[in-house]
């Protein structure tokens, strides 16, 4: 065993590796300060779509983004030739469609792929800052939508929800797409991770849900950060210089 400011444990030592902090983490409530993990031990934050009934549709939503099978039908779409260059004037998303060239997705987290694939690779805890970085690419900016003046979002409120999933939004009473807070943009993978919107642009999922479920699974997934010790990544204090490694999976 190695102990912390006694040089860098390797990833090669043949034996447990511990991890001791005092930090404040996770968020409503549910904050845990101090821990010790085993970062040998995989971190899995598993979600029931029987049991979690308070955030259901966001259950489904991250089951759809995960799924090779159907995501290339998650928004926004991946096309043929689309490119993260392509991408970097945010306020254009990709028009809905189907226009039937929509590809698959490759996100990682699954628990439940072979861990040798982009699919089964962990997601990894960010920075403080990488919520705001991430949710930048899909809103709180101006929106237009290529060949569609009937839909320009103005200013701070616009989200690629509003655009994609705008049946949702007319149907829950926001009938000018102004926000009355029954509706927020879910987003996979998490906005607190490293692999959220802003890595590529193109290899995520956005989608409208109930804020009551999108409210209720942000506390479980804090509460699991405070629990596991998932804590933010910093360049400069973190001792293994690379984040907290863990995994989704979903159940019955």
């Amino acid at each position: 065993m190695a102990r912390w400011g006694k040089g860098i444990p390797t990833n090669d030592l043949i034996a447990p590796s511990f991890r001791c902090d005092w930090k404040l983490n996770g968020k409503f409530g549910e904050q845990h300060k101090g821990g010790c993990i085993n970062i040998r031990a995989d971190r899995v934050f598993v979600m029931s779509k029987s049991g979690n009934h308070n955030f259901r549709f966001v259950i489904e939503h991250i089951e759809d983004a995960l799924n090779q099978n159907r995501n290339a039908d998650t928004f926004p779409p991946f096309r043929p030739g689309d490119t993260t260059k392509g991408r970097e004037d945010v306020k254009y998303p990709p028009i809905k469609g189907p226009t039937g060239t929509e590809q698959k997705k490759i996100i990682s987290g699954n628990y439940a792929a072979p861990p040798n694939t982009p699919e089964g690779y962990p997601l990894w805890r960010g920075a403080d800052d990488n919520e705001d970085v991430n949710r930048a690419v899909f809103s709180r900016h101006t929106i237009y939508v290529p060949g569609d003046d009937d839909f320009p979002l103005l200013g701070s409120t616009g989200n690629y929800c509003k655009y994609y999933n705008k049946d949702l939004y007319l149907k829950y009473g926001n009938k000018q797409l102004v926000d009355n807070g029954a509706l927020q943009c879910d987003e996979y993978p998490f906005a607190s991770t490293e692999q959220g919107a802003a890595i590529d642009k193109i290899n995520y999922s956005v989608r409208a849900v109930f804020t009551s479920h999108n409210r209720e699974h942000g506390k479980a997934l804090q509460a699991f950060y405070g629990e596991y010790r998932l804590i933010t990544y910093d360049p400069d204090k973190t001792p293994t210089k690379v984040g907290d490694p863990f995994w989704v999976k979903i159940v019955d």
